[in-house]
Parts: structure tokens; C-alpha cells; sequence
């Protein structure tokens, strides 16, 4: 039985990454001239795309027997902070799944800004990309320039990495600080509990089955006036995501 997981949990990760083939021959052959001929149509369509692209992928791990459990939404009418707990590289897809009616902006590594058709959406997004490890002041700049000219919901992770073990991470708050001094907005947190264990790529190619993914918002929480308070505010959010992870875990205990 094990076997045989593993094996439809190998052939649902090809069959998911191969949603980029037709997504990037939709994406270049057409929706890029499209964009260009109807400029006032081109939000919608580009966000259609980034949404249905997201729903692809998870779809894609459906079948080699994951679930992704959703509650709440993210409103992006207007300008937000979204900050999350960072447990697996599905998180975004997640997170994007449950935004509306908009995609958020998410900061993300330098490195994916060079995926072909992951590059493109980020771009159109407006996500900031960084390298904290080569230059941690210029990525603060960035994340900061992003918040100024933001138009809708923007992703952070301040964990920084993936989470080892499932537990959430000490936070990296000089980037969230970046965002709420530039820009006071309400804040929503992200709390995934269940995908941990396919926290790299090659994680995925036996374990798809394993991901029993749940992620839950909330919010919206309000960041004081005062930018001195800011660190204190951050750490009260990070209680927040410690406190109920433990409570979505007692729960699904409960449950089980």
C-alpha cells in the first residue's frame, strides 16, 4: 500500500509541474499580446491567471492524495499585510487561493524571480524580490519600496525559512517593520498547520499523500501609531500564530 502512495505521489508532482507547460504557452503565445492590445483588461486577466495557476497546483497535489483545508479569505480591496507562518512551497499557492478579489504581492527569494511563468507572475504582482544573505539592508529597502506603492494584500514570511519540525521559527522583524513604518495597514495572519513535512521539492516526490495541509486567517489586527512600538506589536503577533497552531492541533486530536 505504502508503494503504491508513493508512486501515485511521484506521478501527481510530474503531472503538477507539468501545469506549467500549458500555463506558459497560454501565458507567451497569448495572454501577454492580449495584455498589450486591451491594457484596461489586463489587471483582471493577470490576476485570473496568477489565481487559476494556483488552483492548478493544488489540484495537481490533490490527486496524489493531499488536502488543503481553508478557512477564512484574504480581502485585498485595499492594502494589507498578510503575515504567515512558512511551513511548506505550497504556502503561496495557498495563500493566493484564498485571496480576494486580488492577488497579493509576496516577498520572495531572487531566485524564483528566474522560474519561467513564476517569474512573469511575480512580476505582474509586484513582488518584492530580495537577498537578505548577500545584502540585508538592500532587501529591507526593497520590502519597504514595495510597501510605499503597494495596491493590495502584500505576503511576508517572517520566519525567513521553512520551518524544521512543524514549530514556528523566530521571527526576522526588520522587513515587517519596514512595512508597517512606511505604510500603517492592517495586518491578517496566515496559520498553516500539516505540510511541514514536504517543506523542499524533493520532499514531494514520495510524500504528496502526506500533506494534510490546514490553513486558517485571521485578523484584521491594527499596528499601533507609534513605529517604537512595533517590535512589541510583532512579537504579540507571533504569539498569536504559536497559540493557534497549538489550538488547530489540540483540535484536529479532538477530532481524530
Amino acid at each position: 500500500m505504502e508503494t503504491l502512495r508513493q508512486i501515485r505521489s511521484a506521478l501527481s508532482l510530474l503531472l503538477t509541474l507539468f501545469v506549467f507547460v500549458p500555463g506558459g504557452l497560454y501565458l507567451y503565445l497569448f495572454l501577454i499580446p492580449a495584455t498589450a492590445l486591451f491594457p484596461s483588461r489586463a489587471k483582471a486577466w493577470r490576476a485570473a491567471f496568477i489565481k487559476g495557476m494556483a488552483h492548478s497546483l493544488l489540484a495537481g497535489l490533490r490527486l496524489g492524495g493531499a488536502s488543503f483545508r481553508r478557512i477564512g479569505h484574504i480581502p485585498t480591496e485595499d492594502p494589507c499585510v498578510v503575515v504567515g507562518n512558512h511551513q511548506s512551497l505550497a504556502d503561496p499557492a495557498v495563500l493566493i487561493s484564498m485571496s480576494k478579489p486580488w492577488v497579493p504581492a509576496f516577498v520572495a527569494r531572487e531566485r524564483y524571480g528566474k522560474v519561467p511563468v513564476v517569474a512573469e507572475s511575480m512580476r505582474w504582482a509586484r513582488c518584492p524580490l530580495i537577498d537578505p544573505t548577500r545584502d540585508a539592508k538592500g532587501a529591507v529597502a526593497t520590502i519597504a519600496e514595495a510597501a510605499s506603492r503597494l495596491e493590495h494584500g502584500l505576503l511576508i514570511f517572517p520566519e525567513g525559512h521553512r520551518t524544521l519540525d512543524g514549530e514556528v521559527r523566530p521571527f526576522r522583524i526588520g522587513g515587517l517593520v519596514a512595512i508597517l513604518t512606511t505604510r500603517r495597514m492592517p495586518v491578517y495572519l496566515a496559520v498553516t498547520d500539516g505540510l511541514w513535512v514536504n517543506r523542499r521539492l524533493v520532499d514531494f516526490v514520495f510524500k504528496v499523500h502526506a500533506m494534510r495541509g490546514v490553513t486558517e486567517i485571521l485578523g484584521p489586527f491594527d499596528p499601533p501609531e507609534d513605529p517604537a512600538a512595533l517590535p512589541a506589536f510583532i512579537d504579540g503577533l507571533r504569539d498569536t500564530i504559536v497559540d493557534h497552531l497549538a489550538h488547530m492541533r489540540e483540535r484536529n486530536e479532538r477530532a481524530a
